[in-house]
């Protein structure tokens, strides 16, 4: 009996070895097959606008590539050539996995998808549950395709404000004149700067006045005040009929006072022409007056070397300077091709930019990019930014939409003070508000064909307008609306009147952080 119990102990005792040899196998099979996984690849595309850098293959995308187990190729054009580079690749059918087009009301946005270039994303999105509360579920909404209701992409929330007026401070104090509060009093700041050598270099090299970029559409910033909506907006004679900004006679007045500007040597003569664009000249000590964004106030602000400050809203005639907004508050959006192998993959991407690693894309690592004082992060100046950790936004896809109404969106770039200084001037000129009427849950048929030629008409005939001396503007402007009128104008705002039945003033708000 005792050799049979043996005998059965022994069986036993290999049978267990031999199964924990099996399971042990297994397992490291199966953590072989693991790692033999492929890694999604993903590419992306992106525009940079001024003052934004990207740091290709930095240590920081490694960092969002291991946390998220994807390889991510970005390729990032400047904002000037975005469209024709965008073009082409559509084009040529060599469509990236994220893709960054415009809003929802853009026309060329939704003929894309009415080609099927992109990916609904309803079935999707309820996968990564953190994506979709990041947003409201107005925004959501906002996203939804006027022609078969699905949602095919993920918004990039327009930043608060609009347009302001930023001055050199430092030169107002030295030559004894006021922060003008009007644009004739504007003029005559101008006209200083031009001629009583503000920067004290004995030499007649100031430019007065210059535009953040060489973008036309800078141009629609002024418009406010003389009475011009850029968007589509109410006519003054009946409320009920929308009527297109960017032609009215109105517009024709502002286009003669900024030539004017330009002949009299008051604006940047290099604005639409030159290769350095306006805000760098602003940052180099050459400019005394800057139009741009308000937001894009905080690339001034970390510059000891330049004292400004931003205007509030001028006046003139009895219009004031008012930021322009669209209907909605999504300036961009992400889609996602329809021939991407791994959707899920660019998902979670995205999903992982505003949780994991929302921290690591709005500031970077601690000690790499900025310190760490009684629980507040507090960014590296620039120049002492390790750029393996940074990239200025290069990698950033969208942001939550809690972000804009927290002094934590300024904050990361500007001290606190001058954040608090931000949000104040923001909350001023959103007191002045001209809305695009124009809804993205209508299909207008004649401005998705129509909307890049009637575009590329105003565009041109603008320029002319402000950079050749001998036209006469009476002339060429009324010559610009009529071929505007022509070549669809006039069938565009036929359907938009007619197609679009709400005619309401446009408002939105921004979804507080939970």
């Amino acid at each position: 009996m005792s050799n049979n119990i043996a005998f059965r102990a022994m069986v036993a005792l290999l049978v267990w070895i031999a199964l924990t040899g099996c399971s042990d196998g297994s397992n490291q099979a199966d953590s072989k097959d693991n790692q033999m996984e492929p890694i999604p690849k993903l590419t992306v595309i992106k525009p940079l606008f001024p003052g934004h850098i990207y740091h290709p293959d930095s240590e920081l995308e490694k960092l969002l590539e291991k946390e998220t187990h994807v390889e991510v190729t970005y390729e990032t054009p400047p904002y000037s050539e975005y469209k024709t580079r965008l073009s082409v690749k559509m084009a040529g059918g060599d469509i990236p996995d994220i893709v960054n087009t415009y809003s929802p009301n853009d026309p060329e946005h939704n003929a894309l998808i009415d080609q099927g270039v992109f990916l609904p994303l309803d079935d999707l999105l309820p996968k990564f549950p953190k994506l979709k509360q990041a947003f409201s579920a107005q925004t959501w909404e906002y996203m939804r395709n006027p022609t078969d209701g699905h949602i095919y992409g993920v918004p990039w929330m327009r930043d608060r404000g609009g347009q302001g007026i930023v001055i050199r401070k430092d030169w107002l104090d030295k030559l004894g004149l006021k922060t003008p509060t009007t644009l004739d009093g504007l003029v005559e700041v101008l006209i200083a700067f031009r001629d009583q050598d503000p920067d004290g270099n004995k030499v007649k090299d100031t430019i007065p006045l210059t535009f953040k970029d060489n973008q036309i559409s800078n141009l629609n910033g002024l418009f406010s005040l003389f009475g011009v909506n850029p968007g589509w907006s109410p006519a003054s004679t009946d409320a009920n009929q929308l009527q297109y900004g960017l032609v009215q006679p109105g517009v024709k007045e502002a286009l003669k006072f900024l030539r004017t500007l330009r002949q009299q040597g008051l604006m940047d003569p290099d604005f639409l022409v030159g290769k350095t664009i306006g805000i760098d000249k602003f940052k180099s000590g050459k400019v005394g007056v800057l139009l741009l964004n308000i937001g894009d106030y905080r690339q001034l602000a970390v510059m000891p070397s330049l004292k400004t400050e931003i205007l509030d809203p001028i006046h003139n005639k009895g219009n004031v300077l008012s930021i322009n907004l669209p209907a909605t508050p999504i300036n961009r959006t992400n889609q996602i091709s329809s021939r991407s192998k791994n959707p899920e993959a660019a998902l979670r991407y995205l999903e992982y930019q505003i949780t994991g690693g929302y921290d690591l894309i709005q500031y970077g690592v601690e000690g790499k990019t900025y310190r760490i004082d009684n629980g507040v992060k507090l960014p590296f100046d620039s120049e002492k930014k390790d750029p393996q950790y940074s990239t200025n936004v290069g990698l950033e896809l969208l942001q939550p939409e809690w972000l804009f109404t927290d002094p934590e969106k300024y904050t990361k770039f500007v001290p606190r003070d001058m954040a608090d200084y931000m949000m104040h001037k923001l909350d001023t000129y959103e007191k002045n508000i001209m809305y695009d009427y124009l809804r993205p849950n209508v299909v207008i048929p004649s401005l998705q064909e129509k909307s890049a030629i009637l575009r590329q008409i105003i565009e041109e005939g603008y320029t002319r307008m402000l950079l050749e001396s001998k036209l006469d503007v009476d002339t060429t402007f009324d010559e610009m609306v009529g071929k505007w009128k022509k070549s669809g104008g006039d069938q565009v705002t036929e359907e938009v009147n007619r197609l679009q039945k709400d005619k309401s003033e446009p408002s939105f708000t921004y979804m507080r952080k939970p």
